[in-house]
């Protein structure tokens, strides 16, 4: 019971006060994102949902096209209807026999997922800012919904607080920088309303935006599952069973309010903040999250498992093949003297991995637009850029978008390790100083035996020098809390912190 009890602490007590979205009084309700302003996304069937008595006929109108559905016997409704092309000004119409709702100005365009902790949340308001981004929004294509925090142990339909979508000339300055700048890059591209969804908490681990899905996808959490299973089954049950002893266990907490909160357990904010989104369709993610788990030592070496997890499953609810963008995260910490290992380096080389590994999701890479001593650094506007070009890249057919630098293998050739470098735009250069760096060498798997060493280009990319006796079996860039990384490409695009495994020298006959 002691571990139950530990799990259920994870999964947060708010959530234990939450109750499912049910719709047995007969009410008639429409999905959580639909107001008026809102942005659909081109080129995909349109689903609508909502919720009402069981056995009502439910019918939908957008213009010339209509759909039919009948509320089944949990209370839901859900309905499809055909994809369009960009539009505006259009009006969908939801009814029933002595019912309907009207949401209007809706447009057909683009549209994007931001969510993450509190880079991702970062206003406009609080960014660095140029002339020309106070301008920014005039641009009446793109309309903005904020997602009110919110957490919950079983999946929730509605919001926690009211939200409507505003236009970007109204609500810019409270909207997420990182997400918003992204939103004008496809705007400008494709020339289409651009509608942003920011779904972002401050402080929040990544395991609390996992879906149930990616909990059990991950491995190595059964307990929590159990706990889930329970209120997924009969929440009042689970919190008869649960609630009474937990209470007593929260006095002896140090800091009961912290897990009253409810924003650090298992799925708590996957069921109050992305699954009130139901099947919306998108045209993209953009995820900036990490800094929670480089906080914490234990946490670290999980981040790359928990980040395949959480694609795998946002994608098994929003599309199969919906791209993500993965930003990096920035430098933050104290300089380091030494060539140790680092838990903010090894969460970067975790999101680095599982972009690499993925055709459908791109890394931004940050050190560059970094502020050490903050841990908020307020330049959001290139973070902004280079996310909207790399899903230029992933979902416009656009290649030549975002080629940044990129390592790929690690080759021992003589007396260095040299280091191919792909997508680069031109020579590379290192900015500052005539040699790249910092590199280090690790003469064991873990980065346990690891020293500086020097650095110089390449044909082929970087070439790396061991000194004499060393037999290094890892090469490492960047590799610290807040690194000072010099090597970019002729578009000042900088190549990211890495660790690759020196593969021995080819042997020829």
């Amino acid at each position: 019971m002691v571990r139950i009890l530990s799990a259920l602490l994870a999964l947060g007590a708010s959530a234990l006060l939450a109750v499912p979205a049910s719709a047995q009084d007969g009410s008639f309700s429409i999905g959580a994102p639909f107001s008026d302003g809102m942005v659909l996304q081109r080129g995909q069937a349109i689903p609508v949902w909502g919720t009402g008595r069981p056995g009502t006929e439910v019918t939908a109108r957008l213009g010339d096209d209509t759909g039919t559905a009948t509320v089944r016997p949990d209370g839901t409704w859900r309905l499809e209807l055909p994809s369009r092309e960009a539009a505006d000004g259009l009006t969908l119409s939801v009814s029933k026999a002595g019912g309907q709702f009207e949401v209007a100005d809706i447009a057909i365009g683009e549209v994007l997922l931001c969510s993450g902790q509190s880079n991702m949340a970062w206003k406009m308001s609080a960014s660095a800012l140029r002339p020309e981004d106070r301008r920014m929004p005039v641009d009446q294509r793109i309309r903005l919904l904020t997602v009110p925090e919110a957490s919950a142990q079983v999946e929730r339909a509605r919001f926690g607080k009211d939200a409507k979508w505003k236009k970007a000339s109204d609500g810019w300055a409270d909207f997420s920088a990182v997400c918003l700048f992204t939103g004008r890059e496809i705007a400008r591209s494709e020339r289409v309303p651009v509608g942003l969804i920011a779904s972002a908490w401050g402080g929040t681990p990544i395991r609390a935006w996992l879906p149930y899905e990616g909990i059990a996808r991950a491995g190595g959490m059964d307990e929590q599952l159990a706990v889930l299973d329970a209120f997924r089954r009969d929440p009042e049950a689970a919190q008869a069973r649960y609630g009474a002893t937990l209470n007593d266990l929260w006095e002896s907490r140090p800091n009961p309010a912290r897990t009253r909160k409810g924003k650090e357990g298992y799925a708590n904010l996957f069921n109050g903040m992305i699954a009130p989104l139901g099947p919306t369709r998108v045209a993209g993610v953009i995820w900036y999250q990490g800094e929670n788990e480089a906080n914490n030592a234990e946490t670290t070496v999980s981040y790359r498992g928990l980040l395949e997890a959480l694609i795998a499953g946002w994608r098994g609810r929003l599309g199969a093949k919906v791209p993500f963008v993965v930003v990096q995260l920035a430098g933050f910490g104290k300089l380091a003297g030494k060539a140790d290992n680092d838990d903010w380096a090894a969460v970067r080389e975790a999101q680095r991995q599982v972009a690499r590994d993925d055709p459908a999701t791109e890394l931004v890479v940050t050190t560059d637009v970094s502020e050490r001593l903050d841990i908020h650094p307020t330049m959001k506007r290139p973070v902004g850029q280079r996310a909207g070009a790399a899903l230029l890249k992933l979902a416009y057919g656009k290649p030549e978008a975002y080629r940044p630098p990129e390592a790929v293998s690690a080759l021992r050739v003589g007396d260095g390790v040299e280091i191919s470098i792909s997508s680069a735009k031109g020579p590379l250069l290192a900015a500052s100083w005539g040699r790249p760096g910092p590199f280090m060498l690790c003469e064991d798997a873990a980065g346990t035996s690891c020293s500086f060493a020097d650095a110089r280009f390449s044909s082929e990319g970087i070439v790396v020098a061991v000194p004499d006796g060393s037999r290094p079996v890892l090469v490492r860039y960047c590799w610290d809390a807040a690194p000072i990384c010099n090597v970019f490409d002729q578009a000042e695009m900088p190549l990211g912190p890495f660790e690759l495994t020196i593969d021995a020298p080819r042997q020829t006959n």
